[in-house]
């Protein structure tokens, strides 16, 4: 009756309804939670940083000179142990003054006198003269704060600190303008930032700040007081370095430059040189590629600024720039952004009427994206407005998608009739493979080359004896939560559980030639997620696993089997026999994974095989030879590691030939030194015990070093 009801038109269209008002309801509730949660902040970002690169260099305010101390200042003033004379500081701002600069700024520090009292006295006497100049000082260090020596601080007119704060892509975009220290009678002194201290000496404006509205700070007195966007300062890039005027250091010092190229500007003296690490990425540069690729390893790319990054002296240009100039960038508040996705997500109902079409409906998804990051692009140009627009595009991808899933679910019943009947009993792939027609529901099998893994726990039925029923439940609950999707996710069916343990198969029913690299991926997933589950110790009892896994790949019958009224989609043959036993040499050999030649000739160079024996198995006439699974070809590890490991090999491949040589001394020798390298290694272990053996038995008749095993 159900069923009947859900298939009628009237009753579909009513549920689709339903279903797509509820869906919408979530995707904008959870877009919006995930916006408040931060989760689309990188991609915000990011997406801001391209605004710079797509609306490329703009003009500046003109009133900032950058004054670098280059390579070319470097060589010409003879710069020695990574240091610049002071001597040289105290010319560059006598011809600064002289040019009639109004304010300088210096981005360094003067923490300890020089080794020639005269020099300093030289420099401090040259920036007490000046009267215009502002020094940099550091409040981030572990040491506490760095600021130069009274001398020099006493002969300024002010300093600001220099730290500069990175977002969590340790991109540049924002500046602090104060800092705060307690003081001991209470209040708290306040710290301006180096560009507003630049900016407030060059307006000559007082050192008087207005806190009382939220969203605007105000700084000194009117009427020539200054309004700027609060808590924080958002860069406008002009571009890079060079969108600046730039003078080089030695010509400074040396008087040779023009001087009205300084009159009346806010000059700032730094360093340019790659050396000195005093340079960020920022939401221009990140975009930039270096124009010289590495002339000559470790040459010119040096002397100047990396590819990406920008000079910190021209970061605190581009905040000064952007305050003079009144380019400041607006933020869209949170909850236009929250009723923009709802707007948004509202009218991503179009995605759910299936009259509309698939096709239609992408190229509509695209518009719509393509749409929303050109509006906010020109209101970022046109108004320097920053919109967060990962949300928007989310919310609108998301109604897509959701649309579509609807709509694909009300339009095939059958697929959820068979997904929901059968969902539970079979492996996904199973289920799919009924649902496109892959798989006839009657008793036929198959003929066809697939490969089987057989996972089992070591001693749980000790185990469980000790733990009692309840916690054992629990306990086997837990791993076969995490072990099951490890085959779905590598493409394998799940053939059963017994008792703990698990047979599964890959290559069927959808078949695929890389079978055995799936099932060597998902044995290898296995391991790892048991040692993970083990070091979460969640559940009692998981410290106490111990798995094994044996893989085998061979042809099989593989089908529906069964009775009328059952049916079981499973394989049978002896290929299927051969990976239940390879499961149990692990017990023998102290291994983990073991597989057999035939998976082994399957696999590619992106696994790690050790050789291990040539065995003949019960059931089986033929010997088979074993290889352990050691784990990825691509695994990281260290250089150490990676010695340590191709040794150990070398020795445990040349004791396996000597053993099966019977040179009993020459394999001892191997082995007892791949096991001082590998302590408890099971096959070397192993090996040394049936040499032992051998001495003393003498094993030279008949030899032909294939181990019988008449045991399952």
């Amino acid at each position: 009756m159900q069923e009947e009801t859900i298939g009628s038109k009237n009753g579909l269209v009513r549920s689709q309804i339903f279903f797509s008002a509820i869906s919408t309801i979530l995707v904008i509730l959870c877009v919006i939670g995930l916006y408040r949660l931060g989760i689309f902040r990188w991609a915000d970002n990011y997406l801001y940083d391209l605004h710079f690169k797509w609306r490329g260099p703009i003009s500046t305010a003109g009133q900032v000179v950058l004054v670098l101390m280059d390579q070319k200042s470097a060589v010409a003033l003879k710069r020695e142990k990574a240091s610049w004379a002071r001597e040289h500081m105290a010319a560059a701002l006598e011809n600064l003054c002289g040019a009639g600069a109004e304010i300088i700024g210096l981005d360094m520090i003067f923490i300890s006198p020089d080794a020639d009292p005269g020099v300093d006295q030289r420099l401090a006497q040259a920036i007490y003269d000046c009267n215009n100049v502002v020094l940099a000082r550091g409040s981030s260090t572990y040491g506490g704060e760095l600021i130069s020596i009274d001398p020099f601080l006493n002969a300024s007119i002010g300093d600001g600190f220099i730290d500069l704060i990175l977002g969590e892509d340790e991109v540049l975009r924002r500046v602090r303008y104060l800092n705060a220290k307690p003081l001991p009678e209470g209040g708290l002194e306040l710290f301006p930032s180096f560009s507003l201290e630049l900016v407030r000496t060059f307006l000559n404006l007082d050192f008087a700040f207005d806190f009382s509205q939220t969203d605007v700070l105000v700084m000194g007195q009117s009427p020539k007081a200054l309004r700027l966007p609060y808590p924080d300062l958002i860069i406008d890039y002009p571009g890079n370095y060079s969108a600046y005027p730039i003078l080089s250091y030695a010509d400074v010092v040396q008087g040779n430059f023009p001087r009205d190229s300084v009159s009346g500007k806010l000059v700032i003296i730094g360093s340019s040189l790659a050396m000195e690490k005093d340079v960020f990425t920022t939401a221009y540069t990140r975009f930039l590629k270096p124009t010289k690729e590495y002339e000559e390893i470790f040459g010119d790319v040096i002397q100047d600024v990396l590819g990406a990054k920008e000079i910190g002296v021209a970061c605190h240009a581009h905040a000064v720039d952007t305050i003079l100039s009144g380019r400041f960038i607006h933020k869209l508040g949170p909850g236009w952004i929250m009723a923009l996705i709802a707007l948004l997500g509202t009218g991503g109902l179009l995605f759910y009427v299936p009259r509309v079409g698939m096709i239609p409906e992408m190229l509509i998804l695209l518009t719509g994206l393509a749409a929303i990051i050109g509006v906010s692009h020109l209101a970022f140009v046109k108004k320097l407005l920053w919109a967060e627009v990962s949300p928007l595009m989310g919310v609108l991808a998301l109604q897509y998608v959701s649309g579509v899933v609807i709509q694909k679910a009300f339009d095939k019943r059958r697929t959820s009739f068979v997904t929901g009947l059968f969902g539970r009993y079979v492996s996904y792939g199973v289920v799919d493979a009924l649902i496109k027609g892959n798989i006839e529901m009657d008793l036929e099998g198959r003929s066809q080359e697939l490969t089987i893994l057989f996972s089992d726990l070591r001693s749980f039925t000790s185990l469980s004896e000790r733990l009692g029923a309840k916690a054992t439940g629990i306990l086997l609950n837990r791993y076969f939560s995490n072990m099951i999707p490890l085959v779905f996710q590598h493409q394998g069916t799940l053939d059963k559980l017994i008792g703990d343990a698990i047979m599964a198969f890959f290559g069927a029913p959808v078949p695929f030639e890389s079978h055995p690299a799936k099932a060597a991926e998902a044995a290898l997933a296995m391991i790892e997620r048991l040692r993970a589950m083990q070091e979460e110790a969640a559940v009692e009892g998981i410290a106490d696993l111990r798995l094994g896994i044996g893989i085998n790949t061979g042809v099989v019958t593989v089908g529906n089997l069964g009775s009328d009224d059952f049916m079981d989609y499973t394989v049978i043959g002896d290929a299927v026999n051969l990976a239940s036993r390879l499961e149990g040499l692990n017990k023998v050999y102290g291994t983990k994974i073991i597989v057999s030649e035939f998976t082994a000739e399957g696999l590619n160079r992106n696994f790690r095989l050790r050789e291990l024996d040539r065995v003949r198995v019960k059931g089986k006439a033929s010997a088979v030879t074993l290889y352990e699974l050691r784990g990825r070809a691509k695994q990281e590890l260290s250089p150490e590691a990676l010695e340590l490991d191709l040794k150990f090999m070398e020795l445990f491949d040349a004791g396996l030939a000597a053993y099966r040589d019977m040179e009993w001394d020459d394999a001892r020798y191997h082995f007892q030194r791949a096991l001082h390298l590998v302590p408890e290694d099971g096959p070397s272990l192993l090996y040394l015990q049936r040499i032992e053996k051998c001495c003393h038995l003498s094993c030279d008749d008949g030899w032909d070093w294939v181990t019988t095993f008449d045991h399952k």
